[in-house]
């Protein structure tokens, strides 16, 4: 019995010895980066892809420019040329009775090399802003960065924190 226990216990320590600790030459985020500014009134994620051969980054923002409108903008970087890139939209209202988030409203865009030959899509970007949602209400987005390049499909996903939209701002 005693012999067991002293392998078992040599073997331990060997094993703790030969542990090699893993290190990366690059350090990625895997949570979101959030960031807000008062000047703008927004909120953006900033995620970048941990483990992806296409995507390199993918960038979600949320602004309150005024007049009760909603600023969206999303971009997708990558680390190669792409055939496609997909941007999903969704648009999430906090209800406050019911202490939720609730999508109010979603969005899709698809670029592609036939349809946008001039565009790069390595880094393409879409700007809008919403109108016609209730004021004085907190929105946030949500986003999925889709990409295609060579028959290999990679997506990631970004979300913003909440922002109050108001009618004069």
């Amino acid at each position: 019995m005693k012999k067991r226990v002293l392998n078992i216990f040599l073997i331990f320590i060997i094993t703790l010895f030969c542990a090699m600790p893993a290190s990366a030459q690059n350090i990625y985020f895997t949570e979101p980066q959030q960031t807000f500014n008062a000047a703008t009134k927004g909120s953006r994620a900033i995620v970048k892809q941990p483990r992806g051969n296409v995507i390199s980054a993918g960038i979600l923002e949320i602004s309150s420019p005024g007049n009760g409108e909603i600023g969206v903008y999303m971009q997708t970087l990558t680390h190669v040329d792409i055939d496609e890139t997909t941007f999903g939209i969704y648009l999430d209202r906090w209800i406050e009775s019911e202490q939720r988030w609730a999508n109010v409203a979603d969005y899709k865009f698809v670029y592609n090399k036939e349809n946008s030959p001039d565009d790069d899509l390595m880094t393409k970007a879409i700007s809008f802003n919403i109108i016609g949602q209730p004021l004085d209400c907190n929105y946030r987005l949500r986003g999925v960065h889709v990409v295609v390049s060579g028959g290999i499909r990679e997506m990631l996903s970004s979300k913003t924190d909440g922002i109050l939209v108001k009618d004069s701002e």
